[in-house]
This record gives C-alpha cells, structure tokens and sequence, in this order.
C-alpha cells in the first residue's frame, strides 16, 4: 500500500498534527495528470490498495474526479480516505462505491467547536446509509484529554471498533530525548480509555505510537487481554495495541516526493522517478531507515531491554531519529 498526499490544505488546525511539516505551509496539491501517474505507480508491482491523505483529502480541488478515476480503475480493489469527515456531505454521490473505505479522525467538540462537531456527527449518519466501510479514530494527545464523546460517535456509527494514536511530539531530538518520560506522563489516560472501552464494549486498535512494553505491567496486559477478546467477538481487523510490525507505507507528496511516513520526512525524501515500482520504494527506505531503526534505542534504560532486542518494544522510529547516522557509522565500520 501507499498514500497519495492530495493537498496540503486542511480545514482545521490540529493540535497534535503528525504532518505539521507539510499541512497548511503552501496551497501544493496534486495535478490530475500527476495523480494519474502516481496511481499508476502505486499498480507497478500489483499492489491494489491506496490510500488518500493530506491535509485533508475532501478538500482538495480534482477530490470528486480523483474518486470517480479510482472507482473505474478495475485494478485498485481498496481505496482508503483519511478524513477528519467535516467534508463528505459535499460527496455523496461519488462515495457510495464498495471499494472505498474511511477512517475518520473524530476531533473533540472543544477543539472544533460545536457547529463543527454536529456536522461531524451528522455526516457518520449519513455515511452509515451511504457506505457503511469507515472506522473511527481518535488521537489520545495529552495526559487531560477528554475523549468521553467518542463513545457517543461510536454509538452513532453502530461501531464496536475504534482506531487510536497515542500523539506525543516525534520529530527532534529535543522531544524525543526523554520520550520515556512522556509515555509515563500520559499512560494514566491510557489505562482509563482502555477501560472505559471494555465497560462500552469497544475494541481499540493502536494505529501507531504505542506505548512502549516496557512500561506495561501484568494488570495492563490483562486489560489487554480483555481488549483482544472485544475484538475477536465482534471480529475487528487487528486488536492488537502495538507497532511491533511497523514497515515502511509511504506517502507521496504533489511534488512527486516521496517519504517513508509522516513521521521520518524530515530525515529522508526521494524521488519517486528514481524508482521503478513501488516494492523497489519501499525496500530503499527498509534498507535506509528500518534496519537501523530497529538497531538504534531511546536511551541508555533501553539498551539491554528484553523488549527492544527481540522487537517487542512498540516505541515509533521517529522517537529514534536522532541516533540512525550514528547507528549507520557504527555499522559501515564493523
């Protein structure tokens, strides 16, 4: 899979924004002609599944006729929309088609206001009769988050599934440094919403940013355990709360860039023209960033630690950033 980066326009201003880089810094966005060829791309080796990002995808200029090219393209079986959903009332026509799939960041109303957030809440039930294949999500980014409301969203989409991040700052070495720190800081958080969706019976499934295995003691994984078995009875994709398979996605910018993830576009971009199909992509950057990223740790707490050497550890290679040339000198002169 890879995403198609459409606009770097957004309709709102998160506060956690894992793109911040890109989002809202420039009116960039995709040429028709270029999406077209980046979708050919993504086909290159077989690949039939794409997602579409931004900044928000809704809003970008070609959106309705960048879905009706994909709803014709007999070759793309599965076309994901990353939405924050305040937009899709403009789009119903084109959405109805199997194929297409939604996660929808459910903002809280505090941080988008209540106008904004009956929209959202409007355009779930609407999109419930339209196309019932979209999954909720919600970023967990501060240790007083009040996530309550997204327990009424789920109960609006008649969802017993929940996508979730845990949204710390990944992107210098300043943030990162004590990062250990933070997950320690935000875990109480953590724990109440993993019980407050078992008492909903809700299986939340870690997208990405899981707190490191480390920090969870034996109560933890029970609730853990109780999670899993959420999912297994309402048959969720993956309620699983960890990253310990993170492989490089890649998401593809209007300049024909294109980076590993939204978190690691700092370290690395290349040219999607330098390649030839998209595996080729997606083993530069494995081989580029992964294999160090697995090498490289946190701290010196996290050297020896049982979790990180057998990949048990969960925590995102952004927060490693700031150590892969090292680990690349070390190992060019092994």
């Amino acid at each position: 899979m890879a995403n198609i980066f459409l606009t770097r326009k957004c309709n709102l201003k998160c506060p956690y924004c894992f793109a911040d880089e890109f989002v809202n810094k420039e009116n960039e966005e995709f040429t028709i002609e270029n999406f077209k060829k980046v979708v050919e791309f993504i086909k290159s080796d077989g690949t039939e599944k794409l997602g579409l990002i931004g900044g928000e995808p809704t809003i970008y200029s070609h959106f309705k006729e960048a879905i009706e090219i994909l709803n014709a393209d007999e070759k793309i079986k599965t076309v994901a929309v990353y939405t924050n959903g305040l937009n899709l009332d403009q789009y119903w026509d084109v959405l109805q088609n199997e194929k297409l799939c939604f996660l929808i960041n459910c903002n809280s109303p505090k941080d988008i206001g209540k106008i904004m957030y009956e929209k959202l809440k409007n355009n779930i039930k609407k999109l419930k009769e339209v196309n019932k294949n979209f999954t909720l999500g919600i970023n967990l980014y501060s240790k007083d988050f009040d996530y309550k409301y997204i327990f009424d969203l789920l109960k609006i989409a008649d969802s017993h599934h929940l996508r979730f991040s845990t949204s710390l700052p990944n992107s210098t070495k300043e943030q990162t440094e004590d990062i250990l720190a933070q997950f320690k800081e935000i875990k109480p958080l953590l724990i109440n919403f993993w019980k407050d969706c078992i008492k909903n019976d809700i299986s939340p499934n870690n997208d990405c940013n899981s707190i490191p295995d480390c920090l969870l003691d034996v109560e933890d994984k029970r609730l853990l355990l109780k999670i899993t078995k959420i999912g297994n009875k309402y048959e969720c994709s993956n309620p699983i709360i960890s990253c310990q398979t993170c492989r490089p996605v890649v998401d593809i910018l209007p300049n024909m860039t294109a980076v590993r993830c939204f978190g690691l576009s700092k370290y690395m971009k290349v040219s999607i023209n330098d390649f030839k199909k998209l595996g080729r992509l997606k083993d530069y950057f494995y081989n580029n960033i992964d294999l160090y990223a697995r090498l490289a740790y946190i701290n010196s707490d996290c050297e020896d630690c049982k979790s990180r050497i057998y990949n048990r550890c969960g925590v995102c290679f952004t927060y490693k950033i700031h150590k892969f040339d090292k680990i690349k000198e070390l190992v060019r002169n092994l």
